[in-house]
Parts: structure tokens; C-alpha cells; sequence
């Protein structure tokens, strides 16, 4: 296929429309789904977004298994669309069946194995299209390729939370499906327009088991190790713990201008300074940076480092005020998306296109994997966190009636806003707004602390409110606590990406850099 040097492949507006509908399914899903399982499901915070993290973490660790098919057996075009039917099925499964947390767990495994296997070829693909020749138009290509991610994002996340109050999860859940399908029929549409490579085959494994690619995979990998705390970090603030904190009433939700947000729609202020933040750093920080020093590759990550850890300390600042009682605006939490998303300018961003220059032709899609792995690292660390951190309480006996008290025989570690987590069969239940009840589950919070007692009065974790309850506690039933309380839950983090910045920049002085693009088409 001969290609005019001088302009963008012809099908780059492909991949880049694919990826547009592809994102908008997997943030569309993504955006509620920790909303979904706290408010429907009555999982605890910290369980939902455990769930939510093995589910990234599983999407961002099968690009591993989807470059090693396309890179030996299948190509990329062809691994592509097989991947993409595992991932519309999850799409129709979720949609069909995500009242049942089993039936929720198997699409969200579907969808991960989907959406991974297709990661790696799409992005090396788009690189794949260029040449020696045209490969100073690559930046412009990936930061397209971004833009349609964040484009897409933008649009979904404002959807879906306002269909899933609107109309449920049916639709909120198959919306996103629809648009993966609509991706999937992109790409086929320009499956003529493409450059495509053949498989490696058996080379493949010679050139990544050769010694020099396992040098740069190793150097590599150390690079990925920094990035994967950065990644623990953002993910929060994509449908995670900054989508939880937002629900609370205290955090007031007026925009000014008589609009009102969403919790789950706050996310889009990550996708509008994207829109902002790209052309303002490729066009005014990197080049006023220039003049002082050289802005290399690893120096940006190395700084978005620092700004990710600031975020947090901002977070952390907000969880404090909610959970003493305080009101706090919106405005705060957007502020700290808009310092979030520029380290996601310099770090994301600069390692995505990093990487693939850093890789040898034929094995791009298992570096592209590796650099996806350091997400899924991300993912599991706050899985992990989350699931270490709840203690398990001894309760003696939940007293119900206009309000609810647990008894416990100890209560002077507990503080005011502190959250109770309530799982299994509490032989309690509680009335609801609409007057109907429901058993006792998901997070709650501490009210009231009544030392002569030795008891702790629980109300609703978003507004506040008393639990009017009835029944009898049930000893089998699982109550617990969180170790890191409130704002410690995001300066743990800030701290644990501070340190890892530090490190990073010892690593980043003794890495050296290699390119490789193709040299012609072909």
C-alpha cells in the first residue's frame, strides 16, 4: 500500500473512531459501576472497590495474552475482532444480568478479557501505520488517539449515571454495549485502509528472548514498576473512592447557574482538561520548560509523579471536612481533577507514546502489554489496600427502633464519621425513603459515640439521616471497620506516590533511550 509521506495514513480516522466508541463503552460502564454495587448491590465501599479494581486489574493484565496472540498467531486486525466478541458478550451479559453479583462478576470477566485483548494491537496498530518517512506526524497521531479517548469518556460518563437513576441499570449497562458493537463495525469498515502486519511467529520469540530484549524489557519493566503507583492513584478518580466521596450530601453539588452534577458525572472534568490541558502543555509548558532545561521523556513522568501525590493531599483535604460535618463544594473535588489530569499529560500520555518508540518492531505489542500491566499492578495494590484494611468487629448487639446503636465492647478507637461496613444476614432491617425496607448492608456511618453505653449510633453514609430499624441481630452477620480512616485513606496514598517519585528519579538518571519505527511502508 503506498501512502503519501507527507499527510496522516488513511487508517488512522479508524482506529481513532473505534477507539472513541470502544471508550465510551468501557467509562460508560465503568463510571457507575462502583455507584451500581454500593447502591443496588449494598456492597461496602471498600468491597465495591475491591470488585472494581480486580476488574481493572484484569483489563489491563490480559493485554499480555492478546499480544502474545497477535504478535505469534493472529496479527493485529485479527486479534482485534476476535477479542471484541468476548468483550460485547460481557456488554450483554452485564446489561442482562447485573442484578445478580455472580452474573455481574462473570460479564465484568468478559468484558476484561475483551477490552485487554484488543488494548495492546489497537494503540501499536495506529503506530504500526507509519514510517521512517512520516513518523514526525506519530505524536499528532497518539495525541488524536488520546483525545478520542477522552472525547469518548466525556460523552459516556455523563450518560450513563443519569440512565442508571433514570431508567436502571438495563440500559445504563447496555448503552456502552451498543457502542462497543458500533466499534467493533468501525474497524471492520476500515479493514482495507489499513497497513497491516503479518504475525512475528517464531521470530517474535527469538527477538524477545534474545539478550537485548531482555535488557529492555527488564529496563522497562523497572520504569513500569513507578508507573504502576501512579496508576493506583488515577484509577481512584475514575468511578472509584472520589465518585464514593462525592455522593456524600455534604459535598455540595452545585455547579452555579442553577445546574446541579451527578457524583458519578464529576468524572468528566477529567475529560474536559484533557481537551484543555494537551495543547496547553504540548504548545506552551513543554516549550517554556525548553528554554530552562531539556524535556526529556522520563523528566515528565518524574514530575506528573509529584502532581499525582498533590491531588490526594487535596482529596484527603476534602474527606476531612466531610467527615467532621462540614459542607464542601464540587469545586474542590474538580480542582483536584484538573491537577490530576495534567500528571495524566505528563505521565500517561508521554509512557504510552514512550513505550512504543522504546520498543523493537516486532515485538510492540508485548511492550504496549508490559506498559498495560503497570495499570493492572496499579489496580491490584488498591485491591489489596482495600481488602486489608477492613477489621473485622466483635458485636455484641444491634439495638434498633427510630435509631440504630452497635454495641461493641470497646468503642474508644472510633471517631465521628468513621465508616461500619454490614455483610450477611443481620437479622436487620431498615426503612428506606419510599417507606419500604431492606436488610441492613453496605457502609454506613458513626454518628454518635456513647461511652457510658459502649455503643455507636449509625446513619445513612450519604445523607446522614437515622436508621429506623427493626428485627433481631443475628450473630452470624459480618460488621466491620476500616483501619485507614477518613482522610488517611488518601494521604496513605499520596505518600506511598511521594516516595515512589523520589525513587523514580534516581532510576530515571542511568535508563537510555532507543527508538525504533519502521523504515518504510510495506
Amino acid at each position: 500500500m503506498n501512502h503519501d509521506h507527507a499527510r496522516m495514513p488513511p487508517g488512522i480516522p479508524y482506529i481513532v473512531a473505534n477507539e472513541f466508541a470502544e471508550r465510551f463503552c468501557y467509562y460508560g460502564l465503568n463510571a457507575i459501576l462502583s455507584v451500581y454495587m454500593v447502591n443496588v448491590l449494598r456492597f461496602g465501599e471498600a468491597q465495591a472497590t475491591t470488585w472494581q479494581s480486580l476488574f481493572k486489574s484484569g483489563a489491563y493484565f490480559f493485554p499480555l495474552l492478546g499480544a502474545i496472540v497477535s504478535d505469534v498467531l493472529l496479527g493485529k486486525y485479527r486479534t482485534i475482532l476476535l477479542f471484541s466478541l468476548s468483550y460485547v458478550g460481557g456488554c450483554a451479559l452485564l446489561a442482562l444480568g447485573s442484578t445478580s453479583p455472580a452474573t455481574l462478576a462473570a460479564g465484568l470477566f468478559f468484558i476484561a478479557l475483551g477490552t485487554g485483548g484488543i488494548k495492546p494491537c489497537v494503540s501499536t496498530n495506529l503506530g504500526d501505520q507509519f514510517t521512517r518517512a512520516n513518523a514526525h506526524l506519530i505524536e499528532r497521531a497518539f495525541s488524536w488517539f488520546y483525545l478520542s479517548i477522552n472525547a469518548g469518556s466525556l460523552i459516556s460518563i455523563a450518560a450513563c449515571p443519569w440512565l442508571l437513576r433514570e431508567h436502571g441499570p438495563r440500559l445504563a449497562f447496555g448503552l456502552p454495549g451498543a457502542m462497543m458493537s458500533l466499534a467493533v463495525l468501525v474497524f471492520w469498515l476500515g479493514r482495507k485502509r489499513f497497513a497491516v502486519l503479518p504475525p512475528a511467529g517464531k521470530p517474535w520469540l527469538r527477538e524477545l528472548f534474545c539478550a537485548d530484549g531482555l535488557k529492555l524489557i527488564g529496563r522497562l519493566l523497572l520504569i513500569y514498576l513507578f508507573i504502576a503507583f501512579f496508576w493506583s492513584l488515577w484509577e481512584q478518580s475514575n468511578g472509584q473512592t472520589w465518585t464514593l466521596q462525592a455522593q456524600s450530601d455534604l459535598m455540595d453539588k452545585h455547579l452555579g447557574f442553577g445546574l446541579q452534577i451527578l457524583p458519578a458525572q464529576i468524572q468528566i472534568a477529567n475529560a474536559l482538561f484533557i481537551l484543555l490541558l494537551v495543547p496547553l502543555f504540548s504548545y506552551g509548558v513543554y516549550p517554556l520548560w525548553a528554554r530552562f532545561a531539556a524535556v526529556t521523556p522520563l523528566r515528565k513522568i518524574g514530575a506528573g509523579m509529584f502532581v499525582t501525590a498533590s491531588s490526594f493531599v487535596l482529596v484527603a483535604w476534602i474527606e476531612n471536612r466531610i467527615q467532621h460535618g462540614q459542607v464542601v463544594s464540587v469545586w474542590w473535588q474538580i480542582l483536584a481533577y484538573a491537577i490530576l489530569t495534567a500528571s495524566e499529560v505528563l505521565v500517561s500520555i508521554t509512557a504510552l507514546e514512550f513505550s512504543y518508540k522504546q520498543a523493537p518492531l516486532k515485538i510492540k505489542s508485548f511492550i504496549m502489554a508490559l506498559f498495560l500491566l503497570s495499570q493492572s499492578l496499579g489496580n491490584l495494590f488498591t485491591g489489596l489496600v482495600n481488602d486489608a484494611m477492613v477489621r473485622p468487629l466483635a458485636v455484641h448487639d444491634i439495638r434498633v427502633g427510630a435509631q440504630t446503636w452497635v454495641a461493641l465492647a470497646e468503642i474508644s478507637p472510633f471517631t465521628l464519621g468513621q465508616k461500619l461496613d454490614f455483610a450477611g444476614d443481620t437479622g436487620i432491617r431498615v426503612q428506606t425513603g419510599n417507606g419500604a425496607a431492606r436488610p441492613l448492608a453496605g457502609t454506613y456511618l458513626i454518628a454518635e459515640i456513647d461511652a457510658a453505653q459502649q455503643r455507636l449510633r449509625v446513619v445513612d453514609a450519604i445523607h446522614r439521616q437515622d436508621l429506623m430499624s427493626q428485627g433481631a441481630y443475628r450473630a452470624s452477620a459480618k460488621v466491620s471497620t476500616y483501619a485507614l480512616v477518613g482522610p488517611a485513606y488518601f494521604l496513605f496514598f499520596a505518600g506511598v506516590m511521594a516516595v515512589g517519585a523520589l525513587l523514580f528519579i534516581v532510576v530515571a538518571m542511568f535508563y537510555r533511550e532507543r527508538v525504533y519505527v519502521r523504515e518504510a511502508a510495506g
